[in-house]
């Protein structure tokens, strides 16, 4: 069960880095080992905007559709995702948007997981850190790309 927490200062507005996360349809022009990101599903409850969306995940032979429930506040302070179907016994990840400056925020990243799949469950806790940090990397340069 890889557990992983990542706290980062970055040289762009909370507002920026929320919308960059929440463009869950172009994770796969990024994002390491996502084949393909689809939006299934939007709708709105309360404060927040739900949507339901598909990656196709994989590396290899290893390829995985995962669907999941995303959570988007629409303060921008928070995104909250869990999966809903696929190749995960569960996920939970969440994202945290704080302001430091007029031009910072710190991003806070949490994510917990177990695979249905032992063997890929085996290789991913033991290559976890690296792909974590990678992932991390990836929202940062695109950041760094399109702002």
């Amino acid at each position: 069960m890889p557990k992983q927490k990542e706290r980062k200062t970055v040289s762009y507005t909370k507002e920026q880095m929320f919308d960059l996360v929440a463009d869950i349809d172009r994770y796969d022009e990024f994002l390491p080992w996502c084949n393909r990101s689809k939006i299934i599903n939007t709708s709105t409850e309360g404060d927040k905007i739900i949507v339901i969306a598909d990656l196709e995940i994989g590396y290899d032979q290893f390829v995985y559709t995962y669907r999941s429930e995303v959570k988007l506040h629409k303060d921008k302070n928070e995104i909250n995702v869990r999966n809903l179907d696929g190749p995960f016994k569960y996920l939970e990840n969440n994202w945290k948007f704080t302001t430091v400056s007029e031009y910072e925020c710190e991003i806070q990243f949490n994510i917990d997981f177990e695979l249905n799949i032992s063997l890929l469950d085996i290789l991913m806790k033991k290559f976890f850190d690296l792909a974590f940090q990678k992932m991390v990397d990836a929202f940062i340069s695109r950041a760094n790309e399109i702002y």
